[in-house]
């Protein structure tokens, strides 16, 4: 068949689901003429479920939402032996979400999801209320202490993450042993159930570096969330429904996305990222959709107070984890780890309680005061700086947090970008105090 890439077996085996991809384009989207696939399920025994007495339509899901976004640029079908009906009448919401947030696209639907069958799919009884998409950060904790309990599942997803390290990829043995102890000791926390899910569709499905390219140049996607987070955000929530099959055989039909939400000067923006509620509300599949993400209009220094004072209040030390590398611990020094970091010390908490083990008062200090921090998005300079309370003795990093506020965010970011490009030739903030104190003085402190 011309134009097509086609699922030619579906297999499952104990926990694994597995997919045989055939790539009939001639334009060489995939990596391979033919690749393997598959979506693996962890701590499935204590669920007491079997992916054999799943219908076909639903173990294919995974792979037909992941690669489902090829079609809308380069007039490619998608071949499968069946779909469901739920999601297949649903497919032009789809496809209209995502125009109106990365494009506009075609008018018309270029490609086409052809199926042998469609199959209406009706839910089996309900053994939960909810499935919580629990990654460890700030959005997946908050939106797990505001859904505990035993009818809820928190389920991870970590390979849809990008990582900034590749050395074990986001399937790496460490990583994933990372990922499931961090939920199974928050599950204990919230008395949850939980499910983790790996995948190799990142790795090894699709040609990222060609279809990265020719959507920037020969399609010319040029919109703000485009620039934000490109074809990783177009296959995100395909991705993240890797847990599609699992919610199907449980029954349930409610999923708990974390929100992140944005805004600059109390002005709400308009959420970038691939995790978009206009995206996600698009989803639909047999008796599944999401809910309004958690926490839509929350801000995030106000989410990290609320984890705070939930862990306080049940005498608990919850980990946050944002870090974008894959080791073992979390660096520190990324920017979402400084971040964070700056959330919980405005929250008057000591990050090394709250997952930094690295934490160090003096050495944190230096990093921000040498305008390590670099934000692309304002909003979140902003955030943590109209958190800061001018009338509070904070109990770690009092002189900073003031400091910081004063400076204030335009100044701020300003001075982080030039230091961002200075970075190239050198790392400042590993200089000594008397250096940095020069520097400071040249950028007019």
């Amino acid at each position: 068949m011309n134009r097509a890439i086609e699922v030619k077996k579906v297999l499952v085996s104990d926990n694994t689901i597995s997919y045989e991809v055939y790539d009939n384009t001639g334009l060489n989207l995939l990596k391979g003429k033919q690749v393997e696939a598959w979506v693996k399920y962890h701590n499935v025994e204590s669920f007491n479920f079997s992916l054999k007495d799943i219908p076909e339509p639903i173990l294919l899901m995974p792979i037909t939402l992941y690669m489902l976004p090829v079609t809308w640029f380069y007039g490619v079908n998608i071949v499968v032996s069946s779909v469901d009906k739920t999601l297949y009448d649903n497919i032009p919401a789809i496809y209209a979400a995502y125009s109106k947030l990365y494009g506009p696209f075609k008018k018309e639907w270029r490609g086409k999801l052809v199926a042998n069958e469609v199959v209406d799919c009706p839910m089996p009884e309900s053994r939960y209320d909810n499935v919580v998409f629990f990654s460890g950060g700030v959005d997946a904790i908050h939106a797990s202490i505001d859904y505990p309990g035993k009818r809820s599942v928190l389920v991870s997803v970590p390979s849809i993450e990008s990582m900034e390290k590749r050395k074990l990829k986001n399937v790496g043995a460490d990583f994933l042993d990372v990922k499931i102890q961090l939920i199974r000791n928050f599950s204990a926390v919230v008395g949850s159930d939980w499910l983790v899910v790996t995948n190799n569709f990142l790795a090894d499905v699709f040609d990222d570096v060609r279809i990265k390219h020719d959507l920037k140049t020969s399609f010319s996607l040029d919109t703000p969330a485009f620039r934000f987070d490109g074809w990783f955000g177009i296959k995100y929530l395909g991705n993240l429904l890797s847990a599609a099959p699992f919610a199907y055989a449980m029954g349930i039909k409610n999923l708990v996305l974390g929100s992140a939400f944005e805004m600059l000067e109390n002005k709400p923006a308009s959420n970038l990222d691939c995790a978009n509620p206009e995206l996600s509300d698009a989803f639909k599949f047999s008796g599944v959709s999401f809910t309004e993400q958690d926490a839509l209009c929350v801000r995030r220094s106000q989410k990290v107070k609320n984890i705070v004072d939930w862990g306080s209040n049940h005498g608990k030390k919850l980990k946050l984890r944002t870090c974008f590398s894959d080791s073992n611990e979390q660096c520190g020094k990324c920017v979402k780890c400084i971040r964070t970091q700056l959330n919980i010390l405005c929250a008057k908490a000591n990050p090394k309680d709250w997952g930094f083990d690295r934490f160090d008062e003096k050495r944190f200090s230096r990093l921000v005061r040498s305008y390590y921090y670099n934000e692309r998005n304002m909003c979140w300079f902003w955030d943590i700086m109209d958190s800061i309370d001018d009338r509070v003795n904070y109990p770690y990093c009092n002189d900073l947090l003031h400091w910081f506020k004063r400076l204030g965010y335009r100044k701020y970011s300003k001075r982080a970008r030039l230091v961002g490009k200075m970075g190239r030739f050198i790392r400042f903030y590993k200089y000594p105090y008397y250096v940095q104190a020069v520097f400071q003085k040249v950028l007019g402190k």
